[in-house]
């Protein structure tokens, strides 16, 4: 590689902290649009629907930006830091997130009638009760939840952040070695076939169970090959850096158009194709265009300005705060809206709370306060992320490191911190 390409290595990615933005977003809208009823009449819905997609594009933009974090443009010289640093770093960047959504979780659960139910989302009905909700909440702790294929529980979508934490693991034992490799790209195909041979297997196998699609979802090695992938994606982009950004510069509305059809078209197929499509759509089959999509956006965005930078990197330093806190802040949400929508004085509901709850209970939301609800949203993740979990973070790392760290990052990208 020439010094200008290495220069250009060693630039940012604001058009990842885009991506990162977008696919949390794009979470958030498919947890949450169908507790509308006007999203089954909405044209194109269906591709609000493939919550999957985002999720292990995630996945894999995690494992390149960790890549380009920790390693760089120069594999021979190692892990920039040690394992036990990384691993604090990453722990100290999740858990706080995590435990915080969490109680929150469990505080607006118990204001439901049936708490138990509530705490645990369950595609294993008849075992559900208040020993599962125990077990659930230790795992959770723990953040081992992805390992259980039976439930969902208390903050769902904080299974991928389980997930993470076991990428975190393994990467610095996967990704030096991985990085060193002469064939990269030959790997990283090996890579895309193996993820896709455990979904077609599944498929031949008819393994359409409670636990083995619990597995499929969820289980953190299943979903490995999507990190690895963007480990060697990096590798592929560092060897090719100045190719690749010359061409997207050229060619990057007809690539974000051939994308976003394609995924379009997988959306409409994931929604009415049959339970083997679905399989094969949800684990490998788009995994090539997830790749894609996180190269692509690698490369935007470079010339934009100091405050579009700016935002966007607030906004993508705060994706996993928004990713947390969709599902307990659109429950406070709903029910503060209903609660403003019941046909009498909220004050007299002192006294027939229970009355009260049932009847706002049956009140639909307003799909015109939908985009109010996002603004909102989104504000209150970014203070979330800077005035909360920043703090909490530095303290973290100041406790396990036993020395001074700096309290807010100014990475641009997907940072260390």
């Amino acid at each position: 590689m020439d010094p200008q390409g290495e220069k250009k290595l060693n630039r940012t990615f604001p058009g990842l902290d885009a991506l990162r933005a977008l696919l949390a977003f794009y979470l958030v809208l498919f947890h949450t649009l169908p507790s509308y009823k006007e999203y089954g009449s909405m044209r194109l819905y269906d591709v609000f629907g493939f919550g999957g997609y985002a999720t292990s594009t995630f996945f894999v933009l995690s494992g390149f930006i960790l890549s380009h974090i920790y390693i760089g443009a120069e594999p021979r010289r190692g892990f920039k830091v040690s394992a036990s640093r990384f691993f604090i770093k990453r722990f100290s960047s999740l858990y706080p997130i995590h435990i915080f959504t969490m109680l929150l979780t469990v505080a607006l659960t118990f204001l439901s009638s049936h708490p138990n139910d509530t705490l645990l989302q369950t595609i294993a009905p008849q075992t559900r009760g208040a020993d599962e909700a125990v077990l659930n909440l230790i795992m959770q702790l723990l953040l081992l939840q992805a390992w259980n294929p039976f439930y969902l529980s208390y903050n769902i979508p904080a299974w991928s952040i389980s997930t993470l934490m076991f990428f975190y693991l393994v990467f610095p034992v996967f990704a030096p070695r991985l990085m060193r490799m002469s064939n990269k790209t030959t790997m990283l195909f090996s890579v895309c076939a193996v993820n896709l041979v455990v979904a077609l297997v599944a498929v031949l196998e008819k393994w359409y169970g409670i636990g083995a699609m619990g597995i499929l979802h969820t289980n953190a090695l299943l979903r490995l090959p999507e990190f690895l992938a963007g480990i060697l994606a990096y590798g592929v982009f560092v060897k090719k850096s100045d190719e690749i950004t010359d061409a997207v510069a050229r060619h990057w509305h007809c690539l974000l158009f051939f994308l976003t059809v394609i995924f379009c078209i997988a959306s409409y197929v994931y929604a009415n194709g049959s339970h083997s499509i679905r399989v094969l759509l949800h684990n490998g089959a788009m995994l090539p265009t997830q790749i894609i999509v996180v190269i692509v956006f690698a490369c935007l965005l470079r010339d934009a300005s100091a405050q579009s930078r700016e935002f966007v990197r607030r906004l993508g330093n705060a994706s996993l705060s928004i990713f947390a806190l969709q599902s307990p802040l659109f429950d406070l949400y709903a029910k503060a809206e209903k609660i403003l929508d019941l046909p009498f004085p909220i004050l007299s509901c002192l006294d027939r709370l229970h009355l009260c709850a049932h009847i706002a209970g049956g009140i639909p939301l307003r799909f015109s306060f939908y985009p109010i609800f996002l603004v909102l949203f989104a504000c209150a993740a970014i203070a979330f992320q800077e005035k909360v979990v920043a703090p909490m973070r530095t303290h973290i790392r100041r406790v396990l490191t036993r020395e001074k760290v700096a309290a807010v990052s100014v990475h641009p990208v997907v940072s260390s911190d």
